[in-house]
């Protein structure tokens, strides 16, 4: 039998695609600091109480995801109307129900350096993706973004806000003037937005019927959970209302979300140290002259080395050494994501830093 040939069937948009490849972690001696999760457990006393409260969440039935406890926290929670949000397994999932949901005439219009999914995903729905280069300096969005030859063109833009990796915010008013354009959808993704003091943009939904906001929980402590949610006005819900799948959500899940919206303080204490781990390790990693550090707004730092000539003894010192933060290739093949950790993760990382800066860069 002649061997099946995989391009007769599978399109070429996902054949040209590579896999998203997650760190592994292969030793308990690991400092994983990559993945922009929190790195904060919950206290014995809620873990219990939470242990109690799902312990009876129906299995054997089809999820609930309409249900008045939990609608009634979120709108509570949000300040928004039921209409007006749905619930995604992740954020990832939601994207994909946005793109998915896009003519193939629509372009896609991404910041570079941003979150990779909104590439990938649009480029396996066989949508044109253009990318915004982002000044190095600031990070920021560049004043004439809506200019375009074809003033009919259709677009879509997707602004991580703030924005990962780099860390910061982008202009308001511009993100607004590309609101003020019916020719454009905006999406506005706050995945980060809990270690800011920036307003969110769901509450501009009834006022701009082309806004598309994105939150998750993921970040500040549920990431297991993949519970995201999707904000926007009628317009543009009812048509993702159609093509997200029913239950997508898991029972457990939502009985978890309920009872941690009763329990937000927990949440809220792990953010604000988190914030303030950010400043301090902002800090002291800025002292360590063979680098550059970013400033942020989100649960994670972004920095540079100065010298290319470190690149190949900076990441064999970080693989010989247990510690997995985010790198990448190409334009940022010098930058690196640290997530925020703990006070002794920190730590940790300030002094490998410190011994690598002892061991190589005087040999520069």
């Amino acid at each position: 039998m002649p061997p099946l040939k995989i391009e007769n069937f599978i399109k070429n948009s996902v054949l040209e695609l590579s896999a998203y490849k997650v760190n592994e972690v292969e030793s308990d001696e690991v400092l994983k600091l990559d993945a922009n999760e929190s790195n904060y457990t919950l206290g014995k006393d809620i873990k219990k109480r939470y242990a109690d409260f799902i312990k009876d969440t129906l299995i054997n039935l089809y999820p609930d995801s309409g249900s008045k406890n939990l609608i009634r926290l979120l709108e509570k929670f949000y300040d928004t109307a039921v209409e007006n949000f749905i619930f995604g397994n992740g954020s990832d999932e939601l994207i994909s129900i946005i793109l998915l949901s896009l003519k193939k005439d629509v372009a896609v219009k991404i910041p570079s350096p941003s979150f990779s999914m909104y590439d990938i995903i649009a480029r396996y729905n066989d949508l044109k993706t253009e990318l915004i280069k982002l000044d190095e300096k600031y990070f920021d969005l560049p004043e004439n973004i809506n200019a375009d030859k074809d003033k009919n063109s259709k677009k879509i833009f997707f602004f991580s806000y703030p924005n990962n990796p780099t860390g910061n915010h982008f202009n308001r008013d511009i993100i607004k003037s590309l609101l003020e354009n019916k020719n454009n959808i905006v999406v506005v993704d706050e995945a980060y937005i809990f270690f800011s003091n920036k307003e969110s943009f769901i509450k501009y939904i009834n006022k701009y019927d082309n806004l598309i906001v994105l939150r998750t929980f993921s970040k500040i402590g549920l990431a297991g959970l993949r519970f995201g949610m999707l904000f926007s006005g009628d317009k543009l819900i009812n048509e993702f209302k159609k093509i997200k799948l029913p239950y997508n959500i898991n029972s457990l899940t939502l009985s978890s979300i309920e009872f941690f919206l009763n329990n937000f303080g927990e949440f809220d204490k792990n953010i604000k140290k988190t914030i303030e781990q950010r400043e301090k390790l902002y800090s002291v990693l800025n002292k360590f002259d063979y680098i550059y550090v970013y400033p942020s707004d989100a649960n994670f730092l972004l920095i540079k080395l100065k010298d290319k000539k470190l690149k190949n003894k900076f990441d064999k010192f970080l693989k010989d050494n247990n510690i997995i933060i985010r790198s990448f290739t190409g334009d940022m093949k010098l930058f690196y994501r640290i997530t925020v950790g703990t006070p002794a993760e920190n730590k940790k990382l300030a002094d490998y830093f410190k011994n690598f800066k002892k061991d190589f860069t005087n040999m520069l």
